[in-house]
């Protein structure tokens, strides 16, 4: 009778419910492993934008009459911010300024850098807006086209775990862990009802 008992045993721990159940675990304990370490990835974000005009004398001008208004003649700079969504965050528009001492956009909540395609200024315009350099976010420091922009970033975990379930393999990855939870709920449901 004993050993009629635990050959039962053996044969229920290693039934293809208990393997089922096994493998869900691992999809759940992995999902989890790759969503911890997607969001580490995703954790740093944009803060703050610093525009340095190189050279104030060629900066875009409204005008260029000696007499006439000066200070209406100078840029009106607008900052967007190009996501790699196909999406655009305008971070606002310096009216009459020049940016020979820097400009600054602070933004109010920070963007993932992996997220973020290229930063565009430009001069805005009655009619449409002239671009003036665009840049992409690969160093602290960035020069071109005569202007210099500084980032600030910061890790923040919470912006790392909400931009991974703003990817695709954020959905797959939570959709895993809930249908492996699932199976797992329904396989211990069988085992109680036996």
């Amino acid at each position: 009778m004993t050993e009629s008992t635990t050959i039962q045993t053996k044969t229920q721990n290693t039934s293809p419910w208990r393997i089922t159940q096994y493998l869900c675990l691992g999809v759940v304990v992995l999902s989890f492993l790759s969503c911890i370490a997607t969001a580490a990835y995703r954790s740093k974000g944009l803060t703050q934008v610093t525009v340095t005009a190189l050279d104030s004398a060629t900066e875009p001008r409204d005008h260029d009459l000696p007499l006439i208004n000066q200070h209406d003649a100078l840029p009106d700079y607008q900052l967007l911010v190009q996501l790699s969504n196909g999406g655009t965050t305008m971070l606002g528009t310096r009216l009459n300024t020049s940016a020979a001492n820097g400009l600054t956009w602070t933004l109010n909540d920070p963007l993932p850098i992996c997220g973020i395609s290229s930063i565009r200024l430009q001069d805005q315009d009655m009619l449409s807006p002239d671009p003036i350099t665009e840049v992409q976010v690969v160093s602290e420091t960035v020069e071109l086209d005569g202007y210099r922009f500084d980032f600030s970033t910061e890790y923040s975990a919470s912006l790392g775990v909400e931009s991974f379930y703003n990817t695709p393999i954020g959905l797959v990855i939570s959709g895993a862990i809930f249908i492996a939870i699932f199976v797992m709920v329904v396989i211990n449901a069988r085992f109680m009802s036996v």
